[in-house]
């Protein structure tokens, strides 16, 4: 399948894992595709977890497949049959790791254990720490310096705690800050609202339905609370997430697509009235 893969950062240790105590670490990488590819189907000889950086595709869990897209976390336990194909016309990224838990004194390594042995395979909206947690295992997995395992170890716990609220339905929690009285709290709680909701073009529309307060009212009160209005404070917000994913290596096309733009040029024109250069300008002082 070499002519549909773009790159394969691929990474196998199966006759001998990688140990980040407690974890047992039995393959990991990240892989950019092009329509038509596929991965065969095998059988997991460790618990796997996919995240979809972008692009459509199919996953075979088991006995049931799936249609996945960009955000979507899949859990293959061990001994599932497993299986990969791009959607048509759609090239396909994913980052995916492969693990076993091979001590459980600890509570939270016990807690994890339990759970990813006794977890049905699945395909859920993932945790949106979930891409940052798997960058930091590619930069530190072969050992930069001396805090490169500890690093690994911990981004490793991480990883399997966010999926395990992904799986749970409980990804994505919005902050609220400790304000414990009036409009100070709500004003906290909207702001974190739109943050976490951000790639939701229509999140404004659903700022009523949330808080129980007209728009006209929620609009009035967060601008003297602010300074600024709630489209502003949502386009500063958005702007930011779209620089954010152009940082972890995604196309202007699929941050595009990601924040709901109706096309590429829409797209460029709003970030290049925030940013004061197009997208394209952004990403090539990024490689420079």
């Amino acid at each position: 399948m070499a002519d549909f893969v773009k790159f394969h950062f691929d990474n196998t240790f199966y006759q001998e894992p990688m140990l980040f105590a407690p974890y047992s670490l039995v393959q990991v990488g990240d892989i950019d595709t092009y329509s038509g590819y596929k991965c065969v189907r095998h059988t997991q000889v460790a618990h796997e977890l996919t995240y979809i950086v972008r692009g459509n595709g199919t996953m075979l869990c088991d006995d049931k497949t799936y249609s996945c897209k960009a955000g979507d976390l899949i859990f293959n336990p061990k001994g599932t049959a497993h299986a990969i194909d791009s959607a048509d016309g759609h090239s396909l990224r994913y980052y995916y790791i492969a693990f076993d838990i091979t001590d459980t004194s600890v509570e939270c390594e016990k807690k994890l254990a339990e759970f990813f042995n006794n977890t049905k395979a699945g395909c859920v909206t993932a945790d949106r720490s979930i891409p940052h947690t798997f960058h930091d295992i590619f930069l530190n997995l072969y050992g930069n310096d001396s805090f490169s395992d500890t690093i690994v170890c911990d981004s490793i716990r991480k990883l399997l705690i966010y999926a395990l609220r992904s799986l749970s339905g409980t990804a994505n929690q919005v902050y609220v800050p400790d304000v414990r009285f009036g409009k100070k709290r709500t004003v906290a709680q909207i702001c974190s609202f739109i943050d976490s909701s951000v790639e939701d073009i229509n999140v404004l529309k659903k700022l009523p339905e949330k808080f129980g307060y007209s728009y006209s009212h929620i609009s009035s009160f967060f601008s003297k609370s602010m300074g600024l209005s709630l489209k502003e404070y949502f386009l500063i917000s958005r702007h930011r997430r779209a620089c954010e994913l152009l940082r972890s290596g995604m196309t202007v096309t699929a941050v595009s697509e990601r924040m709901g733009y109706s096309s590429i040029h829409v797209f460029s024109k709003a970030f290049a009235t925030r940013e004061g250069m197009s997208p394209s300008c952004y990403v090539r002082n990024l490689e420079s």
